[in-house]
């Protein structure tokens, strides 16, 4: 056999390429429904969801986290590690050549036998060699190199919804300080209200015109505003730890924009059913599922013959001049073939673990699907029902606002009780902390469904 027979064996395996053993996937046809309820109309994308609620601060500190978070850092280097599995994948697609070169030297001293010489001789080699090749011809290394380039896309959407879970995360962390804030500082001008409660049924009990059990009761609802102020500042202090670790930082306090200042997004006039398509935890069951269907044709292939091939292309010689002049050349090539005949059901056993692991991930790729409408449905409810109840809190703060301002000038010249005050001012107090939750739960149901959508959505107006 000549050197261009053996170029020509390589040039062939590299040309053979026969079935490939398995199913070639195929989409599964899912029932889903074309659009949301409480949406209609058409919405565009925007990637940078968060700047929908046109705070800097909030936009910063999503941003950093996005750089620094530590669980994104690991899901990052997961898929690092799996793309460098995708590579070795795509290397036994084709030979794999080695170079080799050796130098021995043999020194025979005192010979007594008819082939033996004194002395020292060299012997130099130098050699292509072609590692064990799998001939591909029922496609079980290509339903590999399939198997592992859907992990790594597996791989690189699981980060993408990490990606998402960490923007939401911190986006609803801030919100929640924010309202923190404006809750302590509604705590304060209560303490304030209260302390000026206090002192003025202290006067009039002074002079008589009131009982001592009135003074006490003013005590108590005075202490009570220290306590709620008290109980508030240990829940930021606590959100702030989140907050921080969040965005993988020591502790530190934070400060945010005022919560009346933060815009709250509009919900948008359409969402068609295919935009959720766009979700990376869809994709990723998607990508799984792919893996599957290909691990399915990796364990039928093991039934068909494996060919492999090595070869050896080099030269020799006994002396260096001769070694470049006129060598002695060599070559070998050596196909090996390995036939199943008895595997005592092994074979068997591996397709159907292969299968049912397939269909457990066509499940839990449906179950991704019918979450993923069904959380947007109900992030789409939740926004529509949450702006009306901030609408009331709203109309409600603004009505209270002025029988509580009535109410204190009235009990100061002593047109009603100190029972009717109370009353009135309790009122006030959970009108405007009512208004204030509200507020805050409307701006954390946005970035929910913002998240449940896998991003955002463009619109020219606003919510107030």
């Amino acid at each position: 056999m000549t050197k261009h027979t053996l170029y020509g064996s390589l040039v062939l395996t590299l040309l053979l390429g026969g079935c490939t053993i398995g199913p070639d996937y195929a989409k599964p046809d899912i029932a889903v429904p074309e659009a949301f309820r409480d949406a209609n109309g058409s919405a565009a994308i925007d990637t940078r969801w968060w700047s929908r609620f046109n705070d800097p601060e909030l936009s910063a500190a999503v941003e950093q986290a996005l750089k620094t978070n530590d669980d994104l850092k690991t899901a990052e280097a997961k898929v690092d590690a799996l793309l460098g599995k995708f590579d070795q994948a795509q290397s036994y697609l084709y030979p794999q050549l080695n170079g080799n070169g050796s130098l021995t030297r043999k020194g025979v001293y005192d010979a007594t036998g008819p082939n033996l010489r004194d002395g020292v001789t060299s012997t130099y080699a130098a050699s292509l060699s072609l590692a064990s090749y799998e001939i591909d011809l029922f496609g079980k290394v290509r339903r590999a190199n399939e198997a592992a380039r859907a992990f790594l896309l597996s791989s690189e959407y699981a980060k993408e919804t990490v990606r998402l879970s960490v923007a939401a995360s911190v986006a609803a962390s801030y919100l929640k300080l924010s309202s923190l804030q404006s809750q302590i500082d509604l705590a304060q001008e209560n303490l304030s209200i209260s302390r000026e409660l206090l002192e003025m049924t202290g006067l009039k009990y002074r002079h008589g015109v009131i009982d001592q059990s009135i003074v006490l009761q003013a005590e108590s609802e005075y202490q009570n505003a220290q306590a709620t102020l008290s109980q508030l500042e240990a829940a930021k202090i606590s959100e702030e730890a989140l907050y921080n670790l969040l965005l993988s930082r020591n502790p530190q306090h934070v400060s945010t924009s005022p919560l009346e200042s933060i815009t709250l997004p509009p919900i948008p006039e359409a969402l068609p059913s295919s935009i959720l398509t766009r979700r990376p935890d869809i994709a990723e069951a998607e990508q799984n599922l792919i893996a599957a269907n290909a691990q399915i044709g990796i364990a039928r292939a093991a039934y068909f013959p494996s060919i492999k091939l090595t070869g050896l292309l080099g030269i020799q010689s006994l002396e260096l001049s001769d070694f470049v002049s006129n060598p002695t050349r060599l070559w070998e090539i050596a196909p090996s073939v390995t036939v199943p005949i008895f595997t005592a059901g092994r074979i068997a056993g591996e397709i159907k673990t292969a299968e049912a692991e397939h269909n457990a991930t066509l499940s839990a790729y449906r179950k991704t699907i019918i979450s993923a409408f069904n959380d947007t449905d109900s992030a789409l409810g939740q926004n529509t029902k949450a702006a009306e109840q901030l609408e009331y809190q709203r109309k409600r703060s603004s009505a209270i606002q002025q029988a509580f301002e009535q109410a204190k000038l009235r009990y100061r010249v002593g047109a009603i009780s100190y029972t009717q005050m109370l009353q009135v001012h309790q009122q006030w107090l959970a009108a405007r902390q009512g208004y204030l939750i509200a507020r805050q739960n409307a701006l954390i149901a946005s970035v929910t469904l913002f998240k449940s959508l896998g991003g955002g959505w463009s619109s020219d107006t606003q919510r107030q």
